[in-house]
């Protein structure tokens, strides 16, 4: 596993103030895509702002757009979000905290994050390429030098061949795996990295309690 090495001016230090939560009776859409030959469904595209915060009233990222990717949460906000949006759409919740501990029910149906395993299997798509969708990251990802320095709109590159966006560059992605709590898993490239950061099968990791403006996260649900 590679060092990280991150600007420190891409670090979310910034003050969240709670707003009110979602009326449980609103919509909440989701694009799901049942990943073939598994056991488990994954989000189309990354959490978008918008979709994080109709579920957890607020939005910590620092390059705004509702349908930008959600950036600057932590591992653990992710986690809260996953359980959050379980329980507003009635399914069971997945994790459960204790301190800095998270335990995971393998067996609940709620939302979760992808192993690095599940991520990187989504991300090949079926596909014998280097990027998530093809060779060229340009038509696939928003990296270094396609992005100018910010997240784009999900979606506005083409997609995989399991039909899922963004998965090479626009923001790195959160994954359930750590070899200690103080550190977690993450994947898929993003718009500060260069092209070799960026293939399918590069992994690194971050502190888990510290968002900044490179990570966040998609979310998939064990299915039967």
């Amino acid at each position: 596993m590679k060092n990280l090495s991150i600007k420190i001016a891409a670090m979310c230090f910034m003050a969240i103030i709670a707003c009110p939560c979602v009326m449980a009776d609103e919509k909440i859409d989701l694009d799901m895509v049942k990943i073939p030959g598994k056991n488990f469904e994954m989000l189309r595209t990354e959490v978008t702002q918008e979709l994080y915060e109709s579920v957890m009233g607020v939005n910590p990222s620092i390059l705004k757009g509702d349908v930008f990717p959600v950036e600057c949460v932590s591992w653990y906000d992710a986690i809260e979000f996953c359980n959050e949006l379980s329980k507003k759409l009635g399914y069971e919740l997945v994790y459960t905290k204790s301190g800095n501990s998270v335990a995971q029910n393998v067996n609940a149906n709620g939302f979760r994050l992808p192993t690095v395993e599940e991520w990187q299997f989504a991300a090949r798509g079926g596909q014998n390429f280097c990027y998530s969708g093809s060779d060229n990251l340009d038509s696939v990802g928003w990296y270094l030098s396609n992005s100018k320095s910010k997240t784009h709109p999900v979606a506005q590159k083409k997609n995989n061949g399991y039909k899922l966006y963004d998965m090479s560059g626009n923001a790195c992605e959160w994954c359930w795996d750590s070899d200690c709590d103080e550190y977690r898993s993450f994947c898929g490239g993003c718009w500060e990295y260069d092209a070799e950061s960026c293939k399918v099968d590069e992994k690194n990791r971050w502190y888990a309690s510290i968002g900044i403006s490179i990570i966040g996260f998609r979310i998939v649900r064990t299915t039967k």
